[in-house]
């Protein structure tokens, strides 16, 4: 039983190996959770534990959820005539600021639709379709940032086994990730 009795053992647990890291970032944080729960938990189970660790936010970003191998963070509001022009791709301030976070962390840049379209219901340049940004390397995308959220690839191949799909692993990612990410989000 922990000493303080408003705070539940399990929560107690997280706090503790939160804790056990001073000075860790919010991602290198759920990354040291999860390594110390081991597989026992599954996405579910261990998104649930973490909502009630103490997880901080850093740089505007808080913990929302954990599934396959990505984290999804909560974003300050955003205004999105400050994201997307009349037709709905992204501004040009906000492509130069993902293009030079790509060129930092050496990821290619895309924009994908927010909707999936087809040669039968083609929607890509509709006035009513936005886009989000993505980076990526050769072989998965690592960041997906929208007006509405924030998804980081916390575990995924790593170059030995990019041919295994179960085989993730931590991914390193930059300690300045979420600053650098944070420019996007600024009004």
């Amino acid at each position: 039983m922990s000493a303080n009795p408003s705070i539940k053992p399990q929560a107690a647990n997280t706090r503790r190996i939160a804790e056990s890291k001073p000075n860790r970032h919010l991602l290198d944080t759920i990354g040291a959770i999860r390594a110390s729960v081991g597989e026992g938990l599954n996405d579910d189970e261990l998104t649930r534990l973490l909502l009630k660790s103490v997880l901080l936010t850093e740089a505007g970003f808080a913990f929302l959820s954990l599934s396959e191998g990505f984290v999804t963070l909560s974003v300050p509001e955003q205004d999105l005539a400050s994201w997307y022009p009349k037709k709905g791709w992204i501004t040009a301030g906000k492509e130069g600021i993902a293009r030079a976070i790509a060129v930092k962390y050496e990821l290619l840049l895309g924009e994908p639709p927010d909707e999936t379209s087809s040669f039968l219901f083609p929607g890509c340049n509709s006035p009513h379709v936005h886009h989000h940004l993505e980076l990526r390397n050769r072989w998965e995308t690592i960041v997906v940032a929208h007006p509405h959220y924030l998804k980081i690839r916390l575990f995924g191949a790593n170059s030995t086994s990019r041919y295994v799909s179960d085989a993730k692993a931590p991914l390193p990612l930059g300690q300045d990730l979420l600053q650098d990410l944070s420019a996007l989000y600024q009004p």
